[in-house]
């Protein structure tokens, strides 16, 4: 149980604290469409520059119950406390009697069972809400030998006004027993987004959450799990999908207009690439697990915004595991791609990421990932003495320099990409021109090519047919085929002939086997389409994308 321990000249130094980090929340969790700063009283748990002490207390039939069905809650207690400094300083409470509490494990990659480094989601019954939070999750950050990444991030997301999660740090004690230091970071539920956005309308509102290969695919709104609003009822959400993957000629950003808030939505993108954020939605479009650790959040009108997570393996760029190697351009989340072939999106997100270079140099990530390496070197001792340490100093140190001079770089990477990838004035622009439509290739004069050579961009389903759009940046051959699983094996569901483009855009038809069509009438199908572009000189490249046909 954390104590009570102050003076006068301790509460002093408090308050000229907690005023900094008062300024300091403002600028985290301020969103575009926020009036005002938020301050409330749960700010004190967020707070990047300092570490709290946790205390969970759990019954050993909770202990046992959490090794059998680690997702199921348990009930125990919960205590919390703000400290002076370093593990020997002083604590004050903020529960002065032991608060009661439901605890569960989470995390994919980062799981660990309870008997190790375990994260933590810890929810709270309305009558017993702490500081007005009704959940609060703790990260192990076993994949961040830093600790720092995710403070860094959200920092980041605040300095361009684009809304995020705010970010803290805690020491945890089970049942007195050390386990270690956490990111302590603000659960986004329904009272975190009443904070940034206003009053949440239950209907129509909802908040989803991507992962693990959700995406705004035709056919896949039930995949997304509902974090709040209505389950049952995800006309929202459909709009969306049916808005990014309409056709008939219209283009991308007026399309999802009045479904999606571009302006965001760029700037959230931008912010994942300019941190390397392979994880997330912009971040990568292989292997199959992404896109990944998003949010999409729908207003009273249907409108969306995009909302990070999970963004501990960041601000570095790992050569050595190709996936990881994240580029301002690269294939990523269907929204993405589509965004970065339309001229007026693409103007977006290249304006999007001037800004978010400008704003993480100024606001010094360098310094603030020396300073918290500073700050948390003692609590890291602490866990590698007596609690749960995955990471040695040396490993932390290895990560902080290595995330220190991916800062250091990026600025002048960002820049460089920006000033060949510049789009010309707005009225400078030529009109498109008519499409024309031959009978099984429509190639499509585009105002700009992508950057990469092959860009996978919307699958259209037709009765017997997909229509595979592509973007190519230089000519070469394409091949365009979709597989389906059969007994555990690959079978061909669709194959388009090898085609020779030219720079620019084309839709490219491939008809479905009359196998998949007979099987397609029993119920839904799942496809792998690959797009296979080697071009006149260069490296073949490969694009893969899952899709699901449902039922005549």
């Amino acid at each position: 149980m954390a104590l009570t321990r102050s003076n006068t000249s301790q509460r002093r130094g408090r308050g000229s604290v907690a005023a900094l980090f008062a300024a300091l929340a403002a600028l985290v969790i301020a969103a575009p469409v926020a009036a005002a700063p938020i301050a409330d009283e749960a700010a004190v748990v967020y707070d990047p520059h300092a570490v709290a002490t946790i205390d969970l207390t759990l019954s050993p039939e909770a202990v046992a119950a959490l090794e059998a069905e680690p997702s199921e809650y348990v009930k125990g207690t919960f205590a919390m406390a703000t400290t002076s400094g370093g593990p020997e300083g002083e604590e004050t409470t903020l529960t002065p009697t032991p608060h009661p509490v439901e605890v569960r494990l989470k995390g994919s990659g980062s799981f660990r069972p309870i008997t190790g480094k375990a994260a933590f989601k810890l929810k709270f019954k309305k009558a017993d809400a702490f500081l007005g939070l009704r959940k609060m999750t703790l990260n192990n950050m076993v994949q961040d030998e830093s600790m720092a990444h995710e403070a860094l991030t959200y920092l980041a997301f605040g300095a361009v006004e684009a809304p995020a999660p705010r970010s803290g740090y805690a020491y945890l004690r089970l049942n007195g027993e050390d386990v270690g230091l956490y990111a302590d970071l603000e659960t986004l539920d329904k009272i975190a987004l009443e904070k940034r956005f206003g009053a949440f309308l239950d209907p129509p509102q909802h908040l989803y959450e991507g992962e693990s290969g959700d995406d705004v695919l035709e056919g896949e709104a039930g995949s997304f799990e509902v974090d709040e609003g209505d389950e049952e009822h995800r006309a929202d959400l459909e709009a969306l999908i049916e808005a990014v993957d309409g056709d008939g000629g219209v283009p991308f950003s007026q399309r999802v207009a009045a479904a999606a808030d571009l302006g965001e939505m760029t700037r959230m993108w931008a912010i994942e690439r300019y941190i390397a954020h392979w994880d997330g939605y912009a971040g990568h479009a292989q292997p199959n697990e992404r896109p990944n650790n998003y949010y999409l959040f729908s207003d009273a009108s249907g409108r969306f915004q995009m909302l990070p997570w999970g963004t501990d393996q960041t601000w570095d760029l790992n050569q050595e595991i190709p996936h990881r190697i994240v580029s301002f351009d690269s294939p990523g989340g269907l929204m993405f791609d589509e965004c970065l072939a339309d001229k007026d999106c693409f103007r977006l997100y290249w304006k999007a990421l001037g800004e978010v270079t400008d704003a993480v140099e100024a606001m010094d990530a360098g310094g603030f990932l020396a300073d918290t390496a500073a700050m948390l070197a003692p609590w890291q001792e602490k866990e590698r003495e007596d609690g749960r340490a995955e990471a040695t100093e040396a490993q932390v140190t290895a990560q902080v320099n290595e995330s220190a001079a991916f800062i250091a770089d990026r600025p002048a990477e960002a820049r460089e990409w920006l000033a060949t990838h510049e789009p010309p004035p707005e009225e400078e622009e030529p009109e498109e021109e008519s499409p024309v439509k031959p009978p099984t290739v429509e190639p499509i004069l585009a105002p700009t090519a992508p950057a990469d050579p092959l860009h996978l961009g919307r699958i259209a389903k037709k009765p017997r047919a997909l229509v595979v759009h592509l973007g190519f940046s230089v000519a070469g051959e394409v091949r365009v085929r979709a597989t389906m699983k059969l007994r555990g094996r690959a079978v061909t569901a669709c194959s388009a002939d090898p085609l020779s483009v030219t720079r620019g855009t084309a839709a490219i038809v491939c008809p479905l086997a009359p196998a998949l069509l007979n099987r397609r009438a029993e119920g839904a199908i799942r496809l792998r389409v690959r797009a296979a572009f080697t071009p006149a000189m260069g490296t073949r490249t490969v694009l893969e994308r899952p899709i699901r046909l449902d039922a005549f």
